[in-house]
């Protein structure tokens, strides 16, 4: 069994009607980088995701690939819908001399790619299955673009490029999302949640085409015409859109099950979503959009922490994060936490640093806001200076998203 080298995320969204009718065509190309295709004997699988936004249902799929490698007698070619349905392109077709330059696959192409094996780059030719294997799907989602060297040792490339056109109808009857869509708007953790914690929900027709924000303040549960419940319990909203909502997830959520989430837009009802419920997903605030890197963290002396400001070993820092769960004194959902009293969590929070114990001195709701939380943390005696590792856990739940580093002197 081969390794995949990228994470396949999977939107499974099920589909009324086409409220409108009229055809459309849109292109997505990747966007990433050359990816190297390795040796057969290394067992990786090279994949290129696009993440495509519009939620329309496929009555055509044409896809284009860019592929820099000297024989196409070693290659599988594989695209993926994402539900996971896959089409085979090509399978160890053709021989030393295939292009796979600028090559287009096309159902209604004049002849099989494996039938001509061209020398020459561009050019539309139909795969060894039919691209009409993801028709009557949404666009919606991750397509992947999977690569896979099964007949060399010798030979080496890269997949330089892909993109795909599809042609469809529009859907625009109801909210469309999934439950890898749903994240921690701190550590953009997926498909799970926790009670109280802040998520960014991505999808379709999720809500107005005027983005709203609500004011300050206690945050509602109606938000320019959107409301989102879990197991029809309200959540309360920050930020509504027609792509993404921000949401925080009802404190009173009973953790160690699965939620259904819904999301209503003018009285129009999504499908449910379900999501594993933890006691806690701790996400920590990072000075990155991808909530990697280094984390938002201020210093003992009111600094904040970088290379230029290191946290002095022993020293206390204060870190941010969402999804700790639970407080006490409990919080109402969408609630701006006090400053006295203090609302610590009811879940037991450590803290690491360079793989040390660093202890909590205080983890709870931070005053002031809704659904952000704040931990006061010593910095271990015995951690090495530098940039570290700093991971949070809470009992029951799941650990901090990875690679998240703090600055040690």
């Amino acid at each position: 069994m081969k390794r995949i080298t990228t994470t396949v995320f999977v939107l499974t969204l099920l589909l009324a009607a086409a409220a409108n009718a009229q055809s459309l065509t849109y292109t997505y190309s990747y966007q990433g980088g050359p990816l190297p295709i390795f040796r057969d004997s290394a067992n990786i699988i090279t994949v290129a995701n696009i993440s495509v936004p519009k939620a329309i249902l496929i009555s055509k799929v044409t896809v284009n690939v860019e592929i820099d490698y000297p024989g196409t007698v070693d290659l599988n070619l594989f695209m993926y819908s994402p539900i996971l349905t896959r089409t085979k392109l090509l399978e160890r077709n053709c021989g030393e001399t295939g292009s796979l330059s600028n090559i287009t696959f096309d159902d209604t192409a004049a002849t099989k790619y494996s039938d001509v094996c061209p020398v020459t780059t561009g050019g539309s030719y139909r795969g060894i299955e039919p691209l009409t294997n993801f028709n009557g799907q949404t666009a919606a989602g991750i397509w992947s673009l999977a690569v896979e060297n099964n007949g060399s040792d010798d030979r080496t490339g890269y997949l330089r490029g892909f993109s795909v056109v599809f042609t469809g109808t529009a859907v625009t009857d109801k909210p469309i999302t999934g439950p890898n869509f749903v994240f921690n708007t701190a550590g953009n953790q997926s498909g799970m949640v926790a009670p109280g914690e802040m998520i960014n929900i991505a999808g379709f027709n999720l809500g107005p085409a005027r983005a709203v924000l609500a004011p300050s303040g206690d945050l509602p549960t109606t938000l320019g015409g959107v409301q989102v419940t879990f197991d029809g319990r309200q959540a309360a909203l920050r930020y509504v859109s027609q792509y993404v909502l921000t949401a925080q997830v009802p404190f009173d959520l009973q953790p160690g099950g699965r939620a259904a989430m819904r999301i209503t837009y003018n009285g129009t009802t999504s499908d449910s979503v379900n999501l594993d419920v933890l006691t806690a997903v701790p996400g920590l605030h990072t000075q990155s959009a991808n909530g990697k890197g280094l984390v938002t963290a201020v210093n003992q002396d009111g600094s904040l922490n970088s290379l230029a400001n290191p946290a002095p070993r022993g020293s206390y820092v204060t870190i941010y994060a969402s999804g700790l769960g639970t407080v006490d004194p409990a919080l109402a959902t969408g609630q701006v936490a006090p400053n006295l009293p203090l609302r610590p969590t009811t879940a037991a929070i450590l803290a690491s640093i360079d793989g040390y114990l660093a202890p909590v001195i205080f983890a709870g709701a931070a005053p002031g806001f809704v659904g952000l939380y704040q931990l006061n943390i010593q910095v271990p005696s015995n951690a090495n200076p530098g940039s570290r590792a700093l991971s949070v856990f809470a009992g029951g739940g799941a650990p901090s998203q990875e690679d998240v580093r703090i600055w040690v002197r």
